[in-house]
């Protein structure tokens, strides 16, 4: 499974796509939500009880398994031991099934209590519907053990694609599913929803995982060996990942319980602020993804200088796209609000608060980004407890901060206590890494980021000021938000994109050149098509 330039090449291009589908899809769903629901009480149940899916996702898909499995699996792999490495992922999943599966059926059985811990604030017909869906969606939550399986061994053989097809057909599910029931029993179409798109992701992990182990020889075992090397040391490497992911969704919790107090409709505009601001984070981290098995294969090869020199360039990437496209989106925050969910039940007041909120995320979405390359980098070097105690910090400033400055500054006092922790959780990871671990050279991203930020800056005033241009010239309408968003950032990204240019930085030329391969790729194929 050794990398080569090609093959990496590919496989960035694949889920770069990939990466911008899924949060197109992600941002249908979000409209399709604000077009049924609106911003009101039924969305503050739907986002409360979103938070078990979140945590499952976090626990199983997103962090602990292929976090684990990834490193372990490799270093099998790397001493010819693939039996051994395939046997490890078996038992982990396996073990893990087990209290995944009681813990749903105990949240099945008592809903209400877990609601209530939840949303302290939520009564009446919210409380109600938020039990409902925190039943309905518990079954969900022990499915995603397999899938996290799949995905660890996925992303050890090199195949990165099919996690972000799962959650493409997972959001277009989930849409048709909410289509698909008149508005009264809209619940029933969300819960219905969730379930089939988790059932059908797993279908299809399921196939592709089959597939591997008939191309290793492999027999699916469903025991669980505890005498297992492997498992025991990914069972140390789980720890502090458990912890890590328990904390993130502490503070989750600690946050949504504190605006659940604030009046009817704040949890709803903070869950699509919350959402839009995370579709601008998820096409930058898409490069960690396809990176991370080479930074434990680097890390495992004891070659200092290049895994040093592979984490530096993979974080003045990840500065190059995320600077600027939260700066540009900042920019015409309220433009992309309207455009994407003032409509039906989604009332202009929304729009206007969802975008400050909005605008307030975005200032800690280029934070987030780092702290993604940042864990993955952590973690490729198995060290699992700097992560930790960031993600302690967090838990525990919210838990002292956020109730006192709700009631103060309400929701946009939360919001900006969120950017500000993330960036301090950010710089954190990069001193550590650097000092400890030797990962980064920070004399080489200091000048970089100081440079990349005055050129988002200017990027993002001439996005803002050709918005405002637009706004005068057209009227206010669904297509003129949309014209309005479109243009603001078209403006905003040709001008940083030009100046990164004029100033030869490396990752303008790198990705110029990415897009005219793409390009060709495209063009290429359109012929054969054509020919045939």
């Amino acid at each position: 499974m050794a990398a080569n330039p090609h093959a990496t090449a590919r496989a960035a291009s694949t889920v770069s796509i990939l990466a911008l589908l899924s949060p197109l899809a992600g941002l249908l769903v979000e409209t399709t939500l604000a077009w049924r629901f609106g911003a009101g009480s039924t969305m503050d149940a739907f986002r409360i009880a979103s938070l078990l899916l979140l945590f499952s996702q976090q626990l199983f898909v997103f962090q602990i398994l292929p976090h684990t499995i990834v490193p372990v699996f490799s270093e099998f792999c790397a001493r010819g031991e693939q039996d051994q490495a395939w046997q490890t992922a078996f038992s982990l999943a396996n073990l893990l099934l087990l209290p995944a599966g009681l813990l749903a059926l105990l949240v099945m059985a008592y809903p209400q209590p877990v609601a209530r811990s939840l949303a302290p604030g939520l009564a009446g017909e919210a409380h109600q519907t938020a039990s409902l869906l925190v039943r309905c969606f518990a079954p969900a939550c022990a499915l995603m053990v397999w899938s996290g399986v799949a995905t660890g061994v996925l992303y050890a053989h090199r195949i990165f694609w099919l996690p972000p097809t799962v959650q493409i057909a997972g959001n277009i599910i989930l849409i048709a599913a909410i289509l698909s029931f008149g508005r009264i029993p809209g619940v029933t179409g969300l819960a219905f929803g969730v379930l089939l798109a988790t059932g059908a992701g797993l279908a299809l992990y399921l196939h592709q995982l089959r597939t591997l182990l008939n191309q290793a020889k492999v027999r699916l075992r469903w025991a669980i060996q505890i005498s297992d090397p492997g498992l025991r040391k990914s069972l140390r490497l789980v720890s502090p990942l458990l912890a890590s992911v328990v904390l993130a969704q502490c503070t989750a919790v600690i946050l949504n319980r504190v605006l659940s107090e604030l009046p009817s409709g704040t949890l709803a505009q903070f869950g699509y602020a919350w959402k839009l601001s995370q579709m601008v984070s998820l096409a930058p981290l898409a490069l960690a993804t396809v990176l991370f098995p080479r930074f434990a294969e680097l890390k495992l090869a004891a070659d200092g200088e290049a895994f040093r020199d592979l984490c530096t360039r993979a974080l003045r990437m990840a500065l190059f796209l995320s600077l600027p496209l939260a700066g540009l989106v900042w920019a015409v925050r309220e433009p992309v609000v309207a455009f994407l969910l003032q409509r039906g039940a989604f009332s202009p007041h929304a729009t206007e608060t969802v975008g400050r909120l909005f605008g307030l995320l975005l200032l800690g979405a280029p934070a987030a980004v780092l702290t993604g390359y940042l864990e993955k980098i952590s973690y490729a070097t198995q060290d699992m407890w700097a992560p930790l105690a960031g993600q302690l910090l967090t838990a525990l400033l919210v838990a002292l901060l956020a109730s006192r400055i709700a009631a103060q500054f309400s929701a946009e006092g939360v919001m900006l206590l969120c950017s500000s922790l993330t960036w301090i959780v950010a710089v954190g990871l990069s001193l550590r890494l650097s000092w400890k671990h030797k990962a980064l050279a920070l004399g080489r991203l200091a000048p970089f980021s100081a440079a990349i930020v005055l050129l988002a800056l200017a990027g993002s005033w001439v996005g803002g000021k050709s918005a405002n241009l637009l706004v005068q010239l057209s009227a206010a309408s669904f297509a003129s938000s949309a014209l309005v968003a479109v243009g603001g950032l078209l403006a905003g990204g040709i001008l940083f994109f030009g100046l990164a240019l004029l100033v030869r930085a490396p990752e303008a030329s790198q990705l110029s050149q990415f897009l005219l391969w793409q390009g060709s790729n495209f063009v290429r194929r359109k012929h054969l098509v054509l020919g045939r």
